[in-house]
């Protein structure tokens, strides 16, 4: 049913029950308030009869001979029966209907009659008559019928038009509410492919132009796990309005799901409108946000499409393929750093159908049991011996062969597939470690989506206990990253994995921004220094002394210190100067299978057993991915670097 058509149907219905609930006023009230007044006069005038009939009757018993009914007229008869100024008219009749007396005064139209039996010994021998006047009754009713009237008219008025109106009103609000986002008040998903098709219909019977801009925005996430669900509800509250005040009257802006908004551009004259409108919107959401005392800085990444009227008359485009493209084309503003916009390309659609070919391998080779892990050396310095080992996750694919780490892992993080990977990880590793009871600790990476987990702590104990290795022996690592999210439950995860007897490293640090407070907050067992300052030692000397100091830091803090990505001895020789206990890198062993690594560790163990068999660098296996870039997450973790990822 068309909404005109239920509108007309609802109209005619609360017209037919407003003037029910009228006339039920106007005519029942004067109609029941002259019939109760005419019963009350009819019993009036029955007991007056019955009255004037005993009394009668008992003359007649006392006196037979001279109260005759049947030939006598009696004068003076109805002077026994009441007063005779009285506003009634009285009459005796005998059986057969005559008159035997009769008190007629003058009485006006319309008149009731109410008789009651004479009786003489005990049979009935005629009837007494009461006869009255209605029309006080009528006179009364007719003066009640007009304000009942008046009153009904406005009852049928305000019923009629009221209830419509609030009617109408509570559709459109539902109507409304159908089609519109109840958090930012802008068109939903529906209502924009609506507004869509329209455009498109449009562009193609008059020749105009179109654009379609997809929008996400950047580190959105972040503000919900850092001020709460409801500061994220105030920020695109506030994104939506400021998005507003950039676009015309003409132009559609709609919220399609989460932190993703969509827009309709009409009437677009060349390419240059549709980058302008863009660069406005960047501009505007690149400004702070106060969200109730805390400031908010977040960004806005757009992918965008242009069609021309004879473009989409020869393609016959659907909305769907116009949408797909500018999502594509945000999928490609995101990897190219966020903050920016991009039209779309034709070959962009090809990387897309690539990165989902391999998200649907990356389900097929976790059930195919196509992972294993790699296991790089982890050496005390004064020693020279083998402390410990770090399992890094790799992928051997059957058409692909090696998949870099930097290609699966940021993918199995945005699809949710890194928790059931991260489990696995974590109890081979431990399983491994078992069979090496001279390790003496087997350190496992920790995604933030895993970290995040209720049930992470549990994941820890249960593969603790399957492989019956002793928790000193597991070695947990936290990226930086992941601190900077900094919560009560970060904080109170960390003190239980404590509390299991674990060691916990804090991996990548000095890459991110709290480090030194987040030490203060909690005490780790271990600092990992981030590769990138020591394959600049001896050549950087703001690189050496940041080393220092993080060595200096962590030595008075009670924290051992290992410094990744060791690839020439004289950055050994530095270390192991500045008191450092523990490197790994290249130089000493790059990842291995778990078979050279138990060879290693038959042979003693010590640095001198390691022959570098790769060259100094990237690994190999971080740059196979088919001789194309790798794919980067459009929702990549704060810290920036993969987890469970290649040594």
């Amino acid at each position: 049913m068309s909404p005109g058509a239920r509108d007309q149907a609802l109209s005619r219905v609360i017209t037919a029950l407003a003037a029910i609930i009228a006339l039920t006023f106007a005519v029942g009230v004067p109609a029941a308030s002259f019939t109760f007044a005419r019963a009350n006069m009819a019993a009036s005038m029955q007991a007056e009869a019955k009255i004037g009939a005993m009394t009668l009757s008992q003359l007649a018993s006392q006196n037979p001979e001279m109260w005759r009914f049947e030939d006598v007229r009696i004068r003076g008869l109805l002077t026994l029966l009441g007063d005779a100024s009285a506003p009634e008219w009285r009459r005796v009749l005998d059986v057969r209907g005559n008159l035997v007396a009769e008190q007629r005064p003058d009485l006006a139209e319309p008149l009731m009659t109410v008789a009651a039996p004479l009786y003489d010994s005990g049979a009935i021998v005629g009837r007494v008559e009461v006869v009255r006047s209605q029309r006080s009754l009528v006179i009364h009713t007719v003066l009640l019928a007009f304000p009942t009237a008046t009153l009904g008219t406005l009852a049928f008025v305000l019923l009629r038009l009221l209830p419509l109106r609030l009617l109408r009103h509570a559709l459109a609000r539902a109507s409304h509410l159908a089609t519109h986002d109840p958090l930012t008040d802008l068109p939903n998903r529906a209502l924009f492919y609506d507004r869509l098709d329209r455009a498109l219909a449009g562009a193609r019977r008059d020749g105009g132009s179109l654009a379609v801009l997809c929008l996400d925005l950047d580190r959105f996430k972040e503000v919900n796990d850092t001020l709460g669900h409801a500061a994220g509800d105030q920020l695109l509250a506030a994104v939506a309005t400021r998005l507003v005040g950039r676009l015309r009257e003409t132009d559609t802006l709609a919220r399609i799901g989460g932190d993703e908004f969509a827009i309709v551009q009409v009437g677009v004259r060349d390419i240059g409108d549709v980058e302008r409108l863009a660069g406005r919107l960047v501009d505007a959401i690149v400004q702070p946000f106060d969200l109730a005392g805390h400031q908010a800085c977040v960004g806005i990444s757009i992918g965008m499409t242009l069609r021309t009227g004879a473009d989409l008359i020869l393609s016959q485009a659907s909305r769907s393929a116009v949408v797909h493209e500018a999502d594509v084309a945000l999928y490609r503003a995101k990897m190219d750093g966020r903050g920016v916009y991009r039209f779309f390309k034709a070959d962009m659609n090809r990387e897309l159908v690539e990165r989902r070919q391999l998200e649907a391998d990356l389900r097929e080779g976790l059930k195919n049991g196509q992972f294993h892990l790699h296991y790089q050396p982890q050496i005390g310095l004064e020693t020279g011996q083998i402390v410990g080992a770090e399992a890094l996750l790799r992928w051997t694919h059957p058409r692909r062969g090696a998949v870099s780490p930097e290609a699966f892992i940021p993918l199995a993080e945005e699809i949710g597939l890194i928790v059931p990977l991260g489990e696995w990880v974590l109890n081979e590793a431990c399983r491994q470690a078992m069979a090496w009871p001279g390790l003496r600790c087997m350190a496992v990476n920790v995604s933030p989506v895993q970290f995040r987990r209720a049930d992470f702590v549990g994941q820890v104990e249960r593969a603790l206990g399957r492989s019956g290795l002793s928790p000193e022996r597991l070695e947990l690592e936290i990226t930086e990253g992941m601190l900077l999210m900094e919560t009560q439950e970060t904080l109170a995860t960390l003190r239980l994995l404590r509390t299991l007897g674990v060691t916990i490293a804090m991996d990548d640090f000095g890459t991110g921004y709290s480090s030194l407070g987040y030490l203060q907050k909690f005490r780790f067992d271990k600092i990992k220094i981030d590769r990138s300052f020591v394959c600049r030692l001896g050549a950087d000397a703001s690189a050496t002394e940041i080393v220092r100091a993080v060595l200096r830091t962590s030595h008075a803090m009670g924290m051992r210190v290992n410094a990744e990505g060791i690839e020439t001895e004289q950055q050994a020789a530095m270390l192991r100067s500045e008191g450092c206990e523990e490197v790994q890198g290249f130089l000493f062993g790059k990842p291995m299978p778990a078979e050279a690594f138990a060879g290693l560790l038959v042979g003693g163990g010590s640095v001198a057993d390691i022959v570098p068999d790769a060259p100094h660098g990237i690994d190999p296996a971080e740059e196979a991915f088919d001789g194309r870039r790798p794919f980067l997450s459009r929702n990549r973790s704060l810290s920036g670097s993969a987890i469970l990822r290649a040594g």
